[in-house]
């Protein structure tokens, strides 16, 4: 007997282990024929880190390299996530031009399977889960150096590789790009409370591939205003900002009757920052929450190492 039984339960382990148990009769086909093909690829409805809002630059390439890492907590009802940071600023020419790698090198999360529903991700919540995050290149070139009434000018382009997966809906699995021209100018005081006003803006364009084979991608304008004010040592950053696009998937909702008003790919946020410089070290907290598809409140945690270019200390 147990010679039958066990054959057939190697057979159905497999199914057993991967399926899920909710109701996704009434879910839309989004894509091709798998186990994501219910998925949407837009910001409001994936994971905190999946398609990120710029971080602004002000405008500025500085003269040193930088290390970076810190801790990143999210969370919303029904979705709490924990990630590492990790970045590395290199001058290819100081106060020029400079690359950045950067990205999570792990998120641990857990998602409800209320969220799940909401989102169509087909794997149920098993608990927390750890899974390795996405990776990041920027490239910062100052296109224009301030002075005394020319404000600064960089321009940057990012491109986000694939080394996050959206089984469980964090990362997109897929391209992104985007591109921007910053302008910054800074007003500095002798005597008073402040020594340093920088008011900063960027407007660009951001870009991202979806999952459906008919409409490959989703893209529209990103935009951001930030103000920068200094005391000494210590800083405190305020951005506002997001990004705008199409919507290719109100299309497909549409074709099955119906009528999705919001589109979660307009993503707003706000940012502020509070940062203590020193020789080598920086420290710096934060926090972001949105105003239009995005739902986490996010609180950062980090530090920066910073040195001459071609040196380490």
């Amino acid at each position: 007997m147990y010679q039958r039984i066990l054959p057939l339960l190697f057979l159905l382990f497999p199914f057993i282990s991967f399926s899920q148990t909710r109701d996704y009769s009434n879910w839309i086909d989004l894509a091709v024929d798998n186990s994501n093909k219910w998925m949407q690829i837009a910001p409001g409805k994936l994971g905190p880190n999946a398609l990120p809002v710029p971080l602004m630059d002000y405008a500025r390439v500085g003269s040193e390299n930088k290390i970076g890492t810190g801790v990143h907590y999210h969370y919303m009802a029904g979705d709490t996530a924990v990630n590492s940071f990790f970045s590395f600023y290199w001058n290819i020419a100081p106060g020029r031009a400079a690359i950045e790698i950067w990205g999570q090198p792990s998120e641990t999360f857990r998602t409800t399977n209320a969220v799940r529903d909401d989102r169509q991700i087909y794997l149920d919540d098993t608990g927390w889960i750890t899974q390795v995050g996405d990776l990041l290149v920027s490239t910062y070139v100052q296109v224009v150096k301030e002075k005394k009434w020319i404000p600064g000018i960089s321009i940057n382009y990012t491109l986000k590789t694939t080394t996050g997966d959206n089984l469980q809906g964090r990362y997109t699995d897929a391209d992104m790009n985007y591109f921007y021209l910053a302008m910054g100018k800074s007003f500095y005081f002798n005597r008073g409370i402040l020594d340093e006003i920088r008011i900063a803006g960027l407007l660009g364009f951001y870009v991202w591939q979806i999952n459906k084979v008919q409409m490959t991608q989703d893209e529209g304008p990103v935009f951001e205003g930030g103000l920068q004010f200094r005391k000494k040592t210590f800083n405190l950053y305020t951005e506002f900002g997001g990004y705008t696009c199409w919507d290719p998937y109100k299309a497909i909702y549409k074709a099955n009757g119906i009528d999705q008003e919001q589109g979660f790919n307009d993503p707003l946020i706000l940012r502020t920052r509070i940062e203590k410089t020193s020789k080598h070290f920086d420290f710096n907290m934060e926090y972001q929450t949105g105003f239009r598809d995005y739902f986490y409140q996010t609180f950062r945690f980090g530090v920066i190492y910073h040195f001459k270019a071609n040196t380490l200390f």
